[in-house]
């Protein structure tokens, strides 16, 4: 613990109140053990005295003895035991304060006038009366005592916490010292917004209403030990320990000054907005262009494709009806030529006989035969020589064709699954493929280098709009970036205005359960003293329901042909639950759901959203940007 981790060490008088504060604050989180039981305390800060139990009355005075009495005590043994004293004034006895005025500040504004919250031309004062910017308050004549030739008082954290319970809102309370010490006066520092100059206009009215406010402290001769306070002015800045610290730390404005300020602001904000809206439609339009222009360059390159597919086909069915036709002939000629060799071969056998008969008389003419006869067979060999080398070749034609055919075929199938360019490039690659197995005449190598060149076309188009699809698609998810950076920023604005009863645009956390409706169910079912705890109980049961992840009540149904998740009823815990709850509170926990799961799913807790208030539904960065824009148009006018 701190007490003990700086044991050797001691303290300046300057750094006394602060070391103080740090103590009363690890008290409260009770890193100290005080109390023992009902009745019976110990002082934390001397453990090695005899003396470990004290009535609370006893601890107390032990308190105060050293804190503020003892002249052997360290600094930080003074602090220890200051803090210790307003720990147990504060959480174990009624707490005596100094005299602040009685009436909350509600009272207060009820009495003068009833100030309203939206702007100062409301409350009564000037607009051009001179005011402390941010806006601060002054509060005098506070209890302080003389120690060791100096002048001390109590924190500024103490008399925050009391102008907070009347509602003022402070933000911060600063004691004001001069070398003397406490000066007896502190500085109240409010929000800078209109609420915080409402704050400080009904803490300015709650001293006034008790005789306690700047005329009070100026004309009364007997002043007690009440407290004064006023709203700090341009008179205030003169002179003196509290003028010093207004010039230090604060302007001088009026109310119409901080209107203009505010509405130059809003005035830029909306022109931005405006003018980045604007441009990020000019450059959907152009992507916009630029995809139509693609998509066009894209269905002609099909229709270039198709065109391209249908002629190659026709060459196919071309070629393969003239080999048909060369085939044809081949085999008629070889019949034809086949009859002619069997005709002559019978003569010749008819011949032959005749000449056996003539053997004797004609042996010249038989020796002849013979030779015409093995000149003819040579002949029928070589014809059938010939003709085994034409069936040959027949099979290789039929056999390069049928792979020619298949190789067409996966050719097609790849065309179907590629896109357009990529189709067109696979086609001449076939093409050239299908002229590579022919004869490479002069006609087919300039067809060849005509498709290779074609090709190295097709595939630089391709690589082009490939690059530049992908420009585009960056190009569209920066823009979409841009555009919800957009949206946050109209929200942040929006969550910061006071939302009017007349608006159609506004901030709503989605998701968030209505405290005022569970109010109201525990109001219709408990006594009106535990109406408080119950409803927050109440919010605490739904929202825990609302964040279990593992529970998931909801079912899918089909809306117009598109699937949608929607609330299941006949679901066992949420039929408990609306028996347990109630149907307000139910609806309520289910319309929250519902929220969740279309805005945060993975979440399960409230985040703010554009809201269309009139139609219930999510609003458009468009609609959002016109009700600034109309909003800002009205105030304009009515300032006129």
């Amino acid at each position: 613990m701190r007490h003990s981790s700086e044991e050797d060490t001691d303290l300046s008088e300057s750094e006394l109140e602060d070391y103080a504060d740090d103590i009363y604050r690890r008290l409260k989180k009770e890193r100290y053990e005080v109390k023992i039981s009902t009745n019976t305390f110990r002082c934390p800060f001397c453990r090695g005295k005899r003396r470990q139990e004290y009535s609370y009355h006893d601890l107390l005075q032990h308190a105060k003895s050293i804190g503020k009495s003892s002249r052997s005590a360290k600094l930080k043994e003074k602090g220890d035991h200051i803090a210790l004293a307003d720990y147990l004034d504060r959480y174990h006895r009624p707490r005596v304060s100094a005299k602040l005025p009685e009436k909350s500040s509600s009272d207060v504004l009820r009495e003068s006038g009833k100030l309203s919250e939206k702007s100062s031309s409301h409350l009564g004062y000037d607009k051009n009366e001179k005011f402390a910017w941010p806006w601060k308050g002054i509060v005098a004549n506070l209890p302080v005592q003389k120690q060791n030739g100096r002048y001390v008082g109590e924190s500024g954290s103490k008399l925050r916490d009391e102008l907070a319970k009347k509602g003022f809102n402070p933000v911060k309370v600063i004691p004001l010292w001069t070398h003397e010490g406490h000066s007896g006066f502190a500085v109240v520092n409010f929000n800078k917004d209109f609420a915080g100059f409402g704050n400080a206009m009904s803490f300015e009215k709650s001293f006034e209403s008790e005789q306690c406010g700047r005329r009070a402290w100026y004309t009364s001769r007997s002043r007690g030990d009440k407290l004064y306070g006023w709203m700090a002015r341009e008179v205030d800045f003169s002179s003196g320990v509290i003028g010093k610290h207004l010039r230090d730390n604060s302007d001088v404005k009026s109310i119409n000054e901080v209107e203009t300020e505010d509405t130059r602001l809003m005035e830029s904000l909306v022109s931005n907005l405006t003018e980045t809206i604007k441009s990020k439609d000019d450059q959907v339009q152009q992507m916009k262009s630029k995809f139509q222009e693609t998509c066009a360059s894209l269905n002609k390159a099909m229709q270039e494709k198709d065109t391209m597919t249908q002629a190659y086909n026709e060459e196919m069915q071309r070629i393969q009806m003239q080999t048909m036709k060369d085939t044809r002939k081949i085999f008629g000629e070889h019949e034809m030529f086949k009859k002619q060799l069997e005709s002559e071969r019978e003569r010749l056998e008819r011949r032959e006989k005749d000449l056996k008969k003539r053997e004797a008389n004609y042996d010249n003419e038989v020796i002849e035969l013979r030779r015409r006869r093995k000149m003819n067979a040579l002949a029928s060999a070589e014809q059938k020589k010939a003709d085994e080398s034409v069936l040959r070749l027949m099979e290789e034609q039929k056999r390069e064709k049928e792979e020619l055919l298949k190789k067409i075929i996966n050719l097609q199938k790849q065309l179907d699954g590629k896109q357009a360019l990529e189709l067109e490039i696979e086609q001449l690659r076939g093409k050239s493929l299908v002229l590579e197995h022919m004869e490479r005449d002069a006609e087919t190598k300039r067809k060849m280098e005509e498709i290779d060149e074609e090709l190295k076309d097709k595939e630089e188009d391709l690589q082009a709009l490939e690059d530049l699809a992908q420009t585009l698609i960056v190009k569209e998810r920066n823009s979409n970036d841009e555009l919800q950076d957009a949206r946050k920023e109209l929200i942040t604005g929006l969550s910061k205005e006071t939302r009017s009863t007349r608006a159609t645009i506004g901030v709503k956390f989605v998701g968030a359960l209505d405290g005022k409706l569970f109010e109201k169910v525990a109001k219709d079912k408990y006594p009106s003293d535990h109406v408080p705890t119950k409803a927050e109980e109440l919010m605490a049961i739904c929202r825990s329901h609302i964040e279990d992840h593992d529970w998931h009540p909801f079912k899918t149904v089909t809306e117009h042909g598109v699937p949608k998740e929607v609330i299941n009823e006949d679901d066992e815990r949420l039929q408990s639950l609306r028996n347990d709850l109630g149907e307000e509170a139910w609806q309520a926990m289910v319309t929250a759901m519902s929220e969740l799961n279309e805005y945060n799913a993975s979440g399960r807790y409230p985040v703010p959203e554009l809201w269309n208030l009139k139609e219930g539904r999510k609003a458009t960065l468009k609609e959002g940007a016109e009700f600034i824009l109309n909003k800002w148009k009205n105030q304009k006018r009515t300032r006129r």
